[in-house]
């Protein structure tokens, strides 16, 4: 593992990173999918950052189904990615994944901003996911 993602990592861990946005979400998800099986990958992710997120008094900002997506597509991408093991690299091959507004090609505004799917997992209801 190279050394920015281990500093990544730890300051995640030890909550000391100095902003936690979509990209930082996006490595986070890389490097744990790319290491455990799905399942495993995504119960870390989930509880990572949700306990970040609460380590922040943001724990309302927590969304179920959005985190479940990302990890869910990034899990996707990294299998299509013939292996590469630098982030950057990732995100230049699968520059889809910077689109925040990816989620709402499978879920309406209405149905993805619901309490439901910020609680737990909600199936898509416009596209299905690959």
């Amino acid at each position: 593992m190279a050394q920015r993602d281990r500093l990544f990592l730890r300051g995640f861990h030890d909550r000391s990173l100095d902003h936690f946005g979509h990209q930082d979400h996006l490595r986070l998800a890389w490097l744990v999918m790319k290491n455990h099986e799905p399942d495993e990958g995504l119960n870390l992710i989930k509880h990572g950052i949700k306990e970040y997120a609460e380590s922040q008094r943001a724990g309302n900002r927590y969304h179920e189904t959005v985190t479940v997506f990302w990890a869910q597509i990034v899990h996707h991408a990294i299998h299509a990615s013939s292996g590469l093991d630098d982030f950057d690299a990732f995100l230049a091959s699968f520059p889809f994944l910077l689109d925040r507004g990816l989620p709402l090609r499978h879920w309406t505004g209405r149905t993805l901003w619901s309490e439901s799917s910020r609680a737990g997992w909600t199936e898509p209801d416009l596209l299905p996911l690959p």
